[in-house]
């Protein structure tokens, strides 16, 4: 863990404007890995050409544009974000794709759309970071015409599993700090059914998909192992002696390519009644 530098999944992400170039980094990062899942998931929107959509916490924009392919020249697509820095960035990266996406800085917890102003709404890993998820889903339902489609991807932090090597335990710890302490949502995944039906939505469909990765770098950027790592030290669930042996182990696991970590996503999708 020794030299580890910051990557963007041990940003504050209710204050991306305090670093939004290493937060651009980290969703080109991500959008990399689980492109087939996000591509999943907007599929259950059932978009069509000249549909208007609605995407909220959309960063710097990336899967904007596969929204903007699929509902065509003749469909509408509003990508907001709170972070006014992810905006530009996503302003930036599409102007010149000559794409009719609306960026807009708004808040997912007070939506400043009239209700049924679109045919389906999407929100991807950000209700595992507001203080509400529930209020966030209601809004989406809310702004989405009757008939229309809302989807969800979120993960589940508490499914994240790594074979290191080493010690169980400290790999309990390591998810305990990244679920209870670095993530205001950390099983957010398994409570989406649950949001959705509160919120109103029907013919509610659940989709579990697993993400895996090789490399323990690649994990690292992704997952912030090493950053909860630390912080399970820091809360003095393990010792530093314990954990730069764990990590030593999961290095040597991944040269000798027998390094893998593995997580739960959930997408799920409704009917606005």
């Amino acid at each position: 863990m020794d030299g580890h530098e910051p990557s963007g999944s041990e940003l504050d992400w209710r204050n991306v404007d305090s670093d939004p170039a290493t937060a651009g980094r980290y969703l080109d990062l991500v959008a990399d890995v689980i492109d087939e899942t996000r591509a999943r998931a907007t599929s259950r929107l059932g978009l069509v050409p000249g549909a208007s959509v609605l995407e909220v916490g959309c960063g710097n924009g990336l899967e904007a544009e596969r929204l903007a392919a699929l509902v065509g020249p003749t469909g509408r697509v509003v990508a907001t974000d709170l972070s006014s820095e992810m905006i530009l960035q996503a302003q930036a990266r599409t102007r010149s794709l000559g794409l009719t996406i609306s960026f807009e800085v708004a808040d997912a917890q007070a939506l400043p759309y009239r209700d049924g102003e679109f045919d389906a709404a999407r929100v991807e890993r950000m209700l595992q970071h507001v203080p509400d998820p529930a209020l966030v889903v209601r809004e989406l339902v809310r702004v989405v015409r009757p008939g229309g489609r809302v989807c969800a991807l979120e993960p589940d932090w508490e499914t994240m599993v790594l074979a290191t090597g080493g010690d169980n335990e400290i790999q309990r710890a390591l998810r305990r700090n990244r679920v209870d302490v670095r993530t205001a949502n950390g099983g957010i995944g398994r409570e989406l059914p649950h949001l959705f039906v509160t919120a109103g939505c029907q013919e509610i469909s659940v989709e579990p998909v697993a993400q895996g990765v090789r490399d323990l770098a690649l994990a690292d950027s992704i997952l912030g192992l090493s950053a909860s790592l630390q912080g399970a030290v820091a809360e003095g669930w393990v010792s530093e002696a314990g954990a730069r042996t764990w990590w030593e182990q999961a290095q040597a696991r991944s040269e000798a390519g027998g390094f893998y970590a593995m997580m739960i996503g959930v997408i799920v999708a409704g009917r606005v009644p």
